[in-house]
Parts: C-alpha cells; sequence; structure tokens
C-alpha cells in the first residue's frame, strides 16, 4: 500500500511538472500570436491611410515612413497613423498622387471613390414574375 502512494506521489509531480511546462508554452505562444496579430493589424491600417491618401504604392510607402510614431494606447486603440503618414507624404510626396493634378482637373477628389448609395429592396413588394427573375438570378450568382 505505501509504494501505491508513493507511485501516485511521483507520477503526480511528474503530471505536475507537465502541466506547467504546457501552460509556459501555451502562454509563451499566445503572446507570440498576440504580437503578429497586433502588427498585421498595425500593417493594415498603415496600408489603408495610404491608400486613402493617394499613394502609388502603399508597400513602399510603409517601408520608407518613420513608424516610431504609431503605436497602441491604453484603451488598445492604434495612435498615430495619420501623423506618420501625413509626414511621410510630406517627406516623400513623389510616392503618391498629386492632388492638385490632372486627377483634380478631372474632377477626381481623390483615390478613394464614394460609396454608392444602398438600394434596399423588399422581397414582399415584388410582383410574382419579377420575384422568380431575382430569385433565379441569385440563385446562379449573378446578384
Amino acid at each position: 500500500m505505501p509504494d501505491d502512494i508513493d507511485a501516485l506521489r511521483r507520477s503526480l509531480a511528474e503530471l505536475a511538472a507537465e502541466r506547467e511546462g504546457l501552460v509556459r508554452a501555451h502562454q509563451e505562444e499566445m503572446a507570440r500570436v498576440t504580437q503578429a496579430a497586433r502588427e498585421t493589424v498595425l500593417a493594415n491600417a498603415l496600408r489603408a491611410e495610404a491608400m486613402r491618401l493617394g499613394a502609388h504604392d502603399p508597400d513602399a510607402v510603409m517601408l520608407l515612413m518613420d513608424r516610431s510614431g504609431v503605436g497602441w494606447s491604453e484603451q488598445g486603440e492604434i495612435t498615430g497613423v495619420e501623423d506618420a503618414m501625413a509626414q511621410a507624404r510630406q517627406a516623400r510626396g513623389f510616392l503618391f498622387r498629386d492632388p492638385h493634378g490632372t486627377a483634380a482637373a478631372q474632377g477626381w477628389e481623390g483615390a478613394v471613390p464614394k460609396p454608392a448609395s444602398v438600394q434596399v429592396q423588399d422581397a414582399r413588394g415584388l410582383a410574382a414574375a419579377e420575384y422568380a427573375a431575382r430569385k433565379r438570378q441569385f440563385l446562379a450568382g449573378i446578384i
């Protein structure tokens, strides 16, 4: 009986040590994944801002810009993207479209078009033939 108890205690100690190792490995992996996700979110925010400002090549802008002012606030929000992109545009204006050039002369205000207005349709208000036609189009993947 005492041998069984000692064997169970050794087994429990081994399993506890194994569990601690697994918990530590899990925490390290979660920290790595979280950091990678935060870097991806920052990169996407910078890329979106570069595209909004009319960058010819947003990836080139991201590589050449100073990212020291870009980071995360205490609330978990991204800060400094607009300022960093404005500094990049000021320093390397050739990477961006000219807002006063030919695009402005043609009536384009920027690189990002305005979204179209949403057209809500109620299927209950359609005629039977119109409903059947829209249903076929929807099921066929046309609309």
